[in-house]
């Protein structure tokens, strides 16, 4: 049996809980922010909103804990890269809640970008009604489209450019678009939280065909070579429950892998280089 706790419940905290309720080898104690983490624990999870990750996770890494952190990792390069230190310090496993890693339908992806030729351009949209006060939607939104370019690209040179505008009384952006160059591959992601639909859609684009992920689609898939159309099949299960899978089990075998936390470094550095885009006139920013 492996004993969690789990610190956060809000609307994701509570999505775990129950993603776990399901696992007959694990027991969860649920934590408020701030309270104390019991001893006896074999992993935490943190769930809190996103400025209040490093913190709230940093203690528990310190002292060895396993820890599973939801995106992203951090809100600025120094705290994630303070998390990566202190896990190598202390030997502890620290696994990023990237959660389309784990996605079925996003592995399908991967099996079939070759089906489509040279890769022109891959377009994200990530839009919902549901903005939050610690960070800016480039936080939000932008940790899904990148753990999935890094999962396609992950040793390319990046260049970025964004924009955004910011919500009315607020300080931080609500809706925003930014370029990355993957070498000279483009993926545009447009984001927002003034949306009063909610959409998940990814666009890849190459010389012999379009294959189009929609997360919200009953039929996730739909690939498009010679004027025709197909919906490729693919496995079923939650992406939390796999996700949740692999960390528990990571926990039982008292693994370290840093590969995850690694991943999520390398996408906190991405997003800070978006928002110093958008936040100077679009600069143009190497990362």
């Amino acid at each position: 049996m492996v004993k969690l706790a789990l610190i956060g419940h809000g609307r994701w905290g509570k999505n775990i809980e129950n993603t776990l309720a399901r696992f007959d080898d694990v027991s969860l104690v649920i934590v408020a922010r701030g309270g104390e983490v019991p001893e006896d624990v074999d992993a935490a999870i943190v769930a809190t909103p996103a400025a209040s990750h490093s913190a709230v996770a940093l203690p528990l890494v310190k002292k060895g804990i396993a820890t599973f952190i939801e995106k992203p990792l951090a809100t600025s390069v120094a705290d994630a890269k303070a998390l990566l230190v202190a896990a190598e310090r202390s030997r502890a496993l620290v696994h990023v809640g990237h959660v389309h890693l784990h996605n079925p339908a996003f592995l399908k992806v991967l099996e079939l970008i070759p089906r489509l030729g040279e890769l022109r351009s891959i377009v994200c949209e990530g839009l919902n009604d549901r903005p939050r006060s610690d960070t800016s939607v480039l936080w939000d939104w932008l940790p899904h489209d990148l753990s999935m370019m890094l999962a396609l690209f992950p040793e390319k040179k990046v260049r970025v450019r964004a924009v955004g505008s910011s919500m009315e009384e607020s300080d931080f952006f609500g809706t925003a678009f930014a370029r990355y160059l993957f070498d000279n591959i483009p993926i545009f992601s447009f984001v927002s939280w003034e949306s009063r639909i909610s959409r998940r859609v990814l666009t890849f684009t190459g010389t012999e065909g379009t294959l189009i992920f929609d997360d919200r689609a009953e039929k996730k898939l739909a690939l498009f070579e010679a004027g025709v159309v197909s919906y490729p099949a693919y496995d079923k299960e939650p992406p939390l429950a796999r996700e949740m899978r692999v960390f528990v089990d990571a926990v039982g075998r008292k693994e370290n892998d840093a590969t995850s936390l690694k991943v999520g470094v390398r996408i906190v550095e991405l997003i800070a280089a978006a928002e110093e885009s958008a936040e100077s006139k679009s600069r143009e920013i190497s990362c």
